[in-house]
């Protein structure tokens, strides 16, 4: 009898974020009828027919690819062929997507794009079960996730930034549990897009050295080689032309601090300012941490901490913030401070963002929507919400208020 209890209650919790996907499906397309997902989809077709990614020629005959009047690429706007290299992903990305470039257009892009929101629907699962959340508060953050901008725009464009989150899940289990396949898994996915995540991985090899733990970080060294080297035999990742580009990249769409400091009026200062303040809450947040929870809260802040050290990024590869968002909610779980931390995540992971995303719509400045500068703030956002939780945790313990706090997940 408890098994089938058991089952009922886990279908019961599990109905408001079936429902919340089936609910958002319209807005998980993207629009006219394709995101960027033609472009893995493109570089998954070159690789497949004897081209290369990195050769701007190729991109020119994608842009007029499709059934569209000027091709796809000239309806969604996602090739611009005044950047030198097009293509500024590490060879092992194309590869990745070679069996979606395999098929037919009219197969391989939707096919494709289930693949990116299965990933994303993988990240946010393994965000909170690595947090610790279970039972209610885990069908409360899987809800949250799911409606939050992060998830919902980084579907929508077609962006594989669900297998990042899973590489960093990865690399922490593989670390805290010892464990060689998670870690080398993890560091392989870790490649797809690694200055996403680069002080999140100098972090995760300080520590292993840190530890002398050799053998995981022989094998997060694996991982990373294993996928990187064949590729980058078969097609070398042009270094010069990425640089070449680097100056029109940087002056693009952007969603970092350094683009939020330009937005705000500031230069350099401001950015700086912005990224130390950021570090200050991740250090406060791990120091006032409770002694149960302080792993998770350092691959929180150390996440949080990459994104606001990057250059470059945009509002699709938010959903990096998963794994900090799950550990900012399981803060509070059991604890004095629960609904103000449930709050203070509703306001990190969902509002907050979504306000950013539509910034300048708001502040009656239509033009400007491509310059998501705003979005630079969610790092900062979210390391202040970290360090307040982490703090009201501490000092509901102080006083005697910890009713049994989350000691699950991994820690």
């Amino acid at each position: 009898m408890s098994a089938r209890i058991e089952i009922v209650r886990a279908a019961a919790l599990s109905a408001a974020p079936l429902m919340l996907v089936i609910a958002l499906w319209p807005l998980l397309l993207p629009f006219p009828d394709v995101g960027d997902t033609f472009l893995f989809w493109a570089a998954g077709h070159m690789v497949v027919t004897g081209q290369s990614p990195y050769d701007h020629a190729s991109w020119e005959a994608a842009a007029a690819y499709g059934p569209y009047p000027g091709g796809v690429a000239a309806n969604t706007a996602t090739i611009n062929l005044g950047i030198t290299a097009v293509w500024a992903y590490p060879p092992q990305t194309a590869f990745l997507f070679a069996p979606f470039g395999a098929l037919p257009y009219e197969v391989g892009v939707p096919l494709l794009h289930v693949f990116i929101l299965l990933g994303g629907l993988a990240a946010i699962v393994a965000s909170a079960l690595v947090a610790g959340l279970r039972g209610p508060q885990l069908a409360f953050a899987l809800s949250l996730a799911l409606i939050s901008q992060p998830f919902v725009i980084g579907v929508r464009y077609g962006h594989p930034i669900g297998l990042l989150v899973l590489g960093v899940v990865l690399v922490y289990v593989g670390i805290l549990r010892r464990r060689n396949g998670p870690a080398l898994l993890g560091a392989a996915l870790l490649t797809l897009k690694p200055h996403l995540t680069g002080l999140f991985a100098l972090g995760a090899v300080a520590y292993v050295v840190w530890q002398r733990d050799w053998r995981r970080l022989g094998a997060m060294a694996a991982g990373a080689v294993l996928v990187t080297l064949p590729f980058e035999i078969v097609t070398p990742f042009p270094i010069a032309a990425i640089v070449a580009s680097g100056g029109g990249r940087l002056a693009g769409d952007l969603s970092t601090l350094p683009a939020l400091a330009r937005d705000l009026g500031g230069g350099l200062r401001l950015a700086v300012a912005l990224a130390l303040l950021t570090g200050a809450a991740c250090v406060v947040a791990f120091v006032r941490a409770p002694t149960d929870l302080r792993p998770r809260v350092a691959l929180a802040s150390a996440l949080v901490g990459s994104l606001a050290a990057i250059p470059y990024a945009h509002d699709y590869d938010w959903l990096l913030v998963m794994p900090a968002a799950c550990v900012l909610l399981a803060l509070g779980i059991g604890r004095r401070a629960a609904a103000p931390v449930a709050l203070l995540t509703v306001l990190a992971l969902v509002i907050v963002p979504w306000l950013l995303f539509f910034w300048w719509s708001l502040a009656g400045e239509p033009k400007r929507v491509l310059l998501s500068g705003p979005l630079g703030a969610v790092p900062l956002v979210l390391a202040l919400a970290l360090a307040a939780a982490a703090t009201a945790a501490r000092v509901g313990e102080a006083r005697g208020g910890a009713r049994g706090p989350g000691r699950r997940g991994i820690a």
